[in-house]
């Protein structure tokens, strides 16, 4: 994508960018949105941009990494960004570049492994979702007890016989 494609958001102060409008940015946006807060998504895939700013999501196409799209998407006027993009590299690097044009805003970032969140700290992230540790939360909330949500989705789904040898 070059930086010619990249289109600016609607004047916006005190919002937060999403970066990623995937499970977890979807999921963002639908709390900012029921909680009245203002947000821009900023998402790589033209035709999520397309299809999401049809219906009116506040919705910009661009590399959250590069300092156009970040300005594009209000960096300096800020006050949160969330990453929640599922590639590490992007991430740390995104955290980075955003840390430096805007040393106040908060920053909650996504990622897989532990040491990967540690990293993001050290770049200036304020918090990390780290997706080993929700999963370890879930082995042990459903060892004592608790259902999986795929569950819903596969009750009276019959499951594959499996011989014993």
């Amino acid at each position: 994508m070059s930086d010619e494609q990249i289109t600016e958001s609607p004047v916006l102060t005190g919002h937060a960018i999403i970066a990623g409008f995937g499970v977890p940015g979807r999921a963002f946006a639908e709390w900012m949105t029921i909680h009245h807060l203002k947000y821009v998504v900023v998402e790589q895939n033209e035709a999520i941009v397309e299809r999401c700013g049809a219906t009116g999501t506040p919705i910009i196409a661009g590399d959250i990494r590069n300092e156009q799209t970040l300005k594009a998407a209000g960096i300096e006027r800020a006050t949160l960004l969330a990453l929640t993009v599922p590639i590490e590299s992007v991430v740390l690097e995104a955290t980075k570049v955003a840390r430096q044009m805007n040393p106040t805003m908060r920053i909650i970032v996504r990622c897989q492994y532990i040491s990967t969140g540690l990293d993001a700290v050290r770049r200036g992230a304020d918090e990390a979702v780290v997706a080993e540790e929700l999963a370890a939360r879930e082995f042990v909330r459903l060892l004592e007890g608790g259902r999986s949500t795929i569950r819903s989705y596969t009750d009276g789904v019959q499951k594959p016989q499996v011989e014993s040898i």
